[in-house]
């Protein structure tokens, strides 16, 4: 129940809030400063005006009132009380300028990929009549008596041209500078399903969060829930922290963040995202052909930036949704120096809402925290849980020149949990407490030596603690339980443009990675402590072709790794080719060999009190060896007119897992045999878009199975093995609404049923379930219908409110995830087997607001 004064606070909130907007409104047809208007006419008209501030600042005017009034009658309505000149450029593009500089040949200096306007790009003429540099909006000018003289447009990382001054007019007309190194970033093949998901020639996908669209079930751009809407990656718990991707576990996923390694990805244990999704601005992902940066994660590759560019003005935004307020700013302290700061706590200490309720219910339903009764003592016992989740991040951009860039990166998250259990015969308590924290710093330079050759240096540490204290009611037992990871290392990055359309890639990545384990029972008195350190060095090279045309991309690159401890040496070939045919066809092949030294290791269902029951270890050679992997693809891409289609099989085989890695609940639960598994499948998805509406189907198929020689039976299906999968969406946008509408279907996931009339057997006084063959059973079809919806609303030409609504499986759909059998006691002191099922989230509501200044 939330308490009186909370409920004052929240009253007394949205009453100041509706004074402020409203008075924000009628400040419209005031007396405002010019720039402040000049935003208001580009959301109102849809345009976007060009100029240096310094020549808008300090001008005031009082506004045209006729709402009806178009942007030709407003440009005239400036042109007559403003001292500046007006251009229309086109139906979006708008310069302004001086009126000193009327008469004068005008310029803009534009980049060619982001259409962004470079300042300090350098114009020199050939016969050194004149020289000058672009302002702050990529303007410069040149006196008109310079007739027919050509001259030079160079500017740090671009390209440089040469222009004629016959090309120039008083209407400043655009020169476009393309990058000579772009990171190889290349042209994307097609924005897919909604605005701001891409996909790459080299066949990754990109997400850019910045003016994204709406995906279904979706309050807020959570970026790792956004990654589940791209076929062959799903999570068959509905959590973050169990992405799967083409039946791949969750820890053989890359997981990056700014380019550091994190540990740990959920917040409410896996329902949500740790990364706010107001610092994420792009994420790129890889299932196959991966860049050869990237080392370990055999499966796939999360790759989340922050903002890495110095805003020129302040933005700001704060906000909440059912489960917490968030908030950021963006400051430019200076051209050269900017800070951001984005921060996210919990608020069910304020207010349990529904949807904390229900993320309580689920994710609580199969731990101690749910199975409180004890049959054994049959004994009431009440429970009292106490949660709380926060993440801070901050990043200092630092321009030290036109060559140098310096970027420090920290993020920290924390998950908090009391457990309180209390006798009601006599009032007596004890707390259990669970405590998941996560620490990433980083330190980035930057360097265009000249416009071939672009390097980067990363200094890095991650830090991740799980850390539980289970507290046994009835007894003195005591049982703490730790898992820390510490990884120090740095990166060296380097491009080289060899040519036109032929760039090397080469860099150095070495890492130090120690891992702990404790384990510490106080009655019967008991301690296991085990610490590793590894170190690897990475050393990666490779040529990336983009031919004049487009029309031909190729990738190819090794990756060598050499772990000291080990003294072993793996060399990793990396493949990704899209030859375009013409008419909209494309053919795509990806190939790679991966590795990775660091898994989690799943010991008891009751580790951690049962709610993060995977701890992190690192390769030690002998019982847990490096894990390799290959995977090889082909397709066939459509792209044309708005219409997207994607055929694509795979082959993937990963080797060296450990069968205690793999969650087995069945009679190889405790079993820790060496083995592999295999997915072979194939993936299609076809998109139509037009203007405000997007509907697409994506559906695969795949088919995974573990061998383990030392087992018997050696071969069954995967823990993962869901064969088919399925999603049917649409969005639709009308000015500043959007609706989504989502159906996802995948065919159940395998588990091991108790042998049929010999549930049990007992050996040596000890009773153990007799299972019958693994994985043989099959969970029920898995169906979710997401709905949601956006309105983008102007409080003010400065001010906005995003709302967001969403409901979670629109139809409560009861979907079973999980199946385990356990031994239980009943009535009759006998032992029995318990079947325990694991139900998904039921119907879940949510809404967001955030201002956004």
């Amino acid at each position: 129940m939330p308490k009186i004064a909370s409920s004052y606070k929240i009253l007394v909130f949205l009453l100041v809030f509706c004074a402020f907007g409203s008075k924000s409104i009628a400040q419209e047809t005031d007396n405002t400063t010019l720039l402040t208007y000049l935003k208001f006419l580009e959301k109102e008209f849809n345009v976007r005006f060009s100029y240096v501030r310094e020549e808008v600042d300090g001008i005031k005017l009082k506004p045209l009132s006729n709402e009806n009034t178009s942007i030709e009658n407003v440009l005239s309505y400036l042109r007559e009380n403003t001292p500046l000149l007006y251009h229309r450029i086109n139906e979006r593009y708008i310069t302004i300028t001086s009126k000193e500089n009327d008469g004068s040949l005008c310029g803009r200096i534009i980049d060619f990929e982001t259409q962004l306007p470079l300042e300090g790009a350098t114009i020199v003429s050939e016969n050194n009549s004149f020289n000058t540099i672009s302002n702050a909006e990529g303007f410069f000018y040149i006196p008109a008596h310079h007739k027919k003289v050509s001259f030079t447009v160079s500017f740090v990382g671009y390209k440089s041209i040469k222009v004629n001054t016959s090309n120039l007019s008083n209407d400043c007309s655009a020169l476009l500078l393309v990058p000579s190194v772009s990171e190889l970033e290349t042209v994307i093949v097609q924005n897919i399903f909604t605005k701001g998901i891409d996909k790459n020639l080299d066949g990754s996908i990109t997400i850019s969060t910045e003016n994204f669209g709406l995906l279904p079930g979706q309050v807020e751009g959570d970026v790792l829930q956004i990654t589940q809407a791209l076929p062959g990656v799903e999570s068959v718990d509905e959590t973050i922290s169990n992405i799967n991707i083409r039946g791949g576990t969750h820890d053989e996923n890359l997981l990056l963040w700014d380019d550091i390694k994190m540990y740990q990805s959920g917040h409410f244990f896996g329902l949500i995202s740790a990364v706010n999704p107001d610092i994420t601005k792009n994420v790129i992902i890889y299932k196959n052909g991966t860049n050869i940066r990237y080392g370990e994660g055999v499966s796939g590759v999360i790759d989340m930036r922050s903002k890495n560019k110095i805003s020129s003005e302040t933005e700001a935004g704060i906000g909440f949704n059912l489960v917490n307020g968030s908030g950021f700013l963006d400051i430019p302290v200076s051209e050269k120096l900017g800070i951001q700061v984005a921060a996210r706590k919990s608020i069910n200490h304020l207010w349990e809402s529904p949807i904390y309720k229900n993320y309580t219910k689920r994710i609580f339903q199969d731990s101690e925290i749910s199975n409180i009764e004890n049959t054994e003592n049959n004994v009431a016992i009440t429970a009292d849980e106490n949660f709380s989740f926060y993440d801070f991040s901050t990043k200092l951009l630092w321009d030290i020149s036109e060559k140098d860039k310096v970027r420090v990166n920290f993020l920290t998250i924390d998950n908090s949990l009391d457990f309180t259990e209390t006798l009601e015969t006599n009032s007596q308590s004890k707390t259990s407490e669970l405590d998941q924290r996560s620490l990433l710093g980083g330190v980035s330079w930057n360097r265009f030596w000249n416009d071939n050759i672009e390097t980067t240096a990363l200094f890095y540490g991650t830090y991740y603690l799980l850390d539980a204290i289970n507290k046994d009611i009835f007894t003195t037992q005591e049982q703490i339980q730790k898992n820390e990871v510490l990884e120090t290392g740095a990166k060296l990055d380097a491009n080289i443009g060899l040519s036109e359309t032929l760039k090397l890639q080469a860099g150095y990545h070495f890492s130090e990675i120690g891992i702990a384990n404790t384990q510490d029972v106080n009655l019967p008195r008991f301690r296991d402590y085990e610490k590793n350190v590894l170190r690897t060095h990475a050393l990666f090279a490779g040529l990336n072709f983009v031919s004049n045309n487009q029309n031909t991309f190729v990738f190819g690159g090794v990756r060598g790794n050499y772990f000291s401890k080990f003294g072993e040496i793996l060399i990793e070939p990396r493949l990704s080719l899209h030859q375009k045919f013409g008419n909209g066809f494309a053919v795509e092949v990806l190939g790679e060999f991966k590795s990775q030294s660091t898994t989690q290791r799943i010991d008891f269902e009751s580790d951690f009190l049962g709610i993060e029951k995977r701890r992190w270890i690192l390769a030690d050679g002998e019982n847990t060896p490096i894990i390799k992997s290959k995977q090889a693809s082909a397709g066939l891409v459509y792209s044309k007119k708005g219409l997207f289609m994607n055929l694509e099989g795979f082959y993937k085989i990963v080797e060296n897992i450990n069968s205690a890695n793999q969650g087995l609940q069945n009679q190889f639960q405790f079993s820790k045999a060496i083995g592999n598994y295999t997915v072979k499948g194939a993936e299609f998805v076809v998109n139509k878009k037009t203007k405000s509406f997007s509907t697409w189907l994506s559906y695969m198929y795949s088919k995974n199975n573990y061998e383990f020689e030392n087992l018997e039976p050696s071969t069954f299906a995967n823990n993962l093995d869901v064969q088919h999968s399925a999603t049917l969406a649409g969005t639709y946008s009308l000015n500043a609404l959007k609706i989504a509408l989502g159906l996802n279907w995948h065919s159940g996931k395998p588990y091991t049923i108790p042998l049929e009339n010999f549930e049990t057997t007992t050996e040596g006084g000890i009773t153990t379930i007799q299972f019958d063959a693994p994985n043989n059973e099959r969970l029920p079809d898995y169906f979710r219908a997401d709905l949601s919806a956006e309105y983008l609303w102007k409080l003010s030409p400065s001010i906005d409110a995003k709302i967001n609504i969403a409901l979670l499986n629109l139809l409560n759909t009861e979907n079973t995830i999980n199946i385990r059998y356990a031994l239980a006691r009943d009535e009759n002191n006998e032992i029995t087997v318990n079947q325990i099922e694991e139900i998904s989230l039921g119907i879940t509501p949510n809404f967001s607001f955030q201002v956004l200044f």
